[in-house]
């Protein structure tokens, strides 16, 4: 019969082999031993031998697989940008100041004056009108006077310009229409241009008597193109009160 502590050493040391075989492995008798059987004393038992697993090493952890990286692709070396050149100037036509129109001056042909005559021009009843010679110009509101030129084997169209210088400031001035006219600058001189076609060989201008024209002597200068080609001095004076009448080759007043 086995002593009661034994029974309950060889108890505890079945139960602990049994549930931590381990531990039995290292506390209790060596495999292979015969020991009696805790509940059949006399029954030789064999002490199990247990093989405790040895630890697997466990190596590196998987590195995830390197998946390839495609390098970035070198960015093309950016090119110098030279700075931009500057536009070229465009010739800029500045804005003309209003003025005088421009008159082209008459090609020169050779243009000889033949005759320069300066007077006064008369309308008859019918119409016609006639012109006088004289220096001398009624101070006539209405009247017309001015001068002629004839030109030589000329045809075609001339430009000329006159210039009117008068004793003093008259009380108006007037010009036909497209006629380039300028004043000085006390107003008692002005410059008449103008294009004229030529017609019979001779051109001409005239003036006409206006209430508050000055009495006195007149001057009047032709150039054409740049050629100085007449001078005509007058006078403007006061009209007779009373006229001369011819009767049968007899003068009376």
């Amino acid at each position: 019969m086995m002593p009661l502590r034994n029974l309950f050493y060889s108890t505890l040391l079945a139960f602990i082999s049994l549930t931590f075989p381990a531990i039995a492995h290292e506390t209790v008798d060596p495999p292979g031993k015969k020991v009696e059987h805790p509940h059949n004393p006399g029954k030789p038992v064999v002490v199990p031998t247990i093989t405790t697993p040895k630890p697997t090493k466990v190596g590196d952890p998987i590195k995830p697989p390197r998946l390839p990286v495609n390098p970035p692709k070198k960015l093309p070396t950016p090119t110098k940008v030279k700075h931009p050149s500057k536009p070229p100037k465009l010739p800029v036509n500045p804005a003309k100041k209003p003025g005088k129109p421009t008159i082209h001056p008459t090609k020169q042909q050779n243009i000889k004056v033949t005759k320069a005559e300066f007077g006064v021009f008369r309308r008859d009843k019918g119409g016609k009108i006639t012109f006088i010679p004289t220096k001398k110009v009624p101070l006539e509101a209405g009247l017309a006077y001015g001068w002629r030129l004839q030109l030589k084997n000329y045809k075609g169209k001339v430009t000329w310009k006159e210039i009117f210088r008068l004793p003093q400031l008259p009380l108006t001035w007037g010009t036909q229409n497209g006629e380039n006219f300028s004043l000085s600058n006390n107003g008692t001189a002005a410059v008449t241009t103008r294009t004229d076609a030529v017609q019979k060989g001779m051109i001409t201008n005239s003036w006409t008597i206006t209430p508050g024209d000055p009495q006195g002597n007149h001057l009047i200068e032709v150039y054409i193109g740049d050629q100085h080609v007449a001078s005509f001095e007058f006078q403007v004076v006061k009209p007779n009160q009373k006229r001369k009448k011819i009767v049968k080759g007899k003068i009376q007043s």
